[in-house]
């Protein structure tokens, strides 16, 4: 009856996991149409425009949780796309995060 009940708790909690998954992955795929047909039908100035005014915004939410995990992404996408030069290898920047 145990080794069941723990079977079933470790198929319920892989399920959570690719539930998780598939979620993050319809988010990314949503967000980056979204910005595809942003930029189409504004431009990408006024498409920036509106990222840098929703930044501000998140930046100033009243809750601190809110406002912590924005700056922690952000400052997570800084370091993907624009990386810190590191001592002795010079050229090291990329403007493609890749």
């Amino acid at each position: 009856m145990n080794t069941r009940l723990e079977q079933s708790f470790r198929e319920a909690d892989q399920a959570r996991e690719e539930l998780t998954e598939s979620l993050a992955n319809s988010v990314a795929a949503n967000c980056d149409l979204l910005h595809h047909g942003l930029v189409s039908a504004k431009g990408l100035e006024v498409t920036t425009e509106m990222y840098r005014h929703l930044l501000s915004n998140l930046l100033r939410h009243s809750s601190g949780e809110v406002r912590t995990q924005v700056l922690t992404q952000f400052n997570e996408s800084i370091e993907k796309f624009w990386p810190k030069v590191q001592a002795g290898k010079p050229g090291q920047l990329s403007g493609s995060g890749q």
